[in-house]
């Protein structure tokens, strides 16, 4: 298993119904690809640094994630069809950092 940290940036413009429902979504899309969740931050509604989709805002959410390399493919491609998910990142590390976040902290 590799160590991935993911975060997605997702639409503003939803209701914290579906924003609780893409968040779900994703983490139903980790464990059917076998892999595991091991902890999460919201880092809430935050400015881009530019417009994205004519969006000057997006929620933020952040994920520590353990699964195998060849599956993040198909997990990204999941994401880029959905209209939701504004942009998605993954990257893989060798050690997770500690949480909470330097960003976590910030919007306190």
């Amino acid at each position: 298993m590799n160590k991935f940290e993911a975060v997605l940036i997702i639409n503003p413009e939803i209701s914290s119904k579906i924003l609780e429902n893409e968040l779900k979504k994703f983490s139903e899309i980790i464990k059917s690809n076998s892999g595991k969740i091991l902890n999460s931050e919201d880092w809430g509604l935050r400015d881009l640094s530019y417009k994205i989709k004519a969006f000057k805002k997006a929620f933020y959410s952040f994920f520590q994630i353990e699964i195998e390399g060849n599956k993040i493919q198909e997990i990204k491609k999941n994401l880029t069809q959905n209209d939701n998910i504004v942009r998605h990142l993954f990257v893989k590390v060798d050690d997770h950092q500690e949480l909470p976040t330097k960003l976590n902290n910030e919007k306190k």
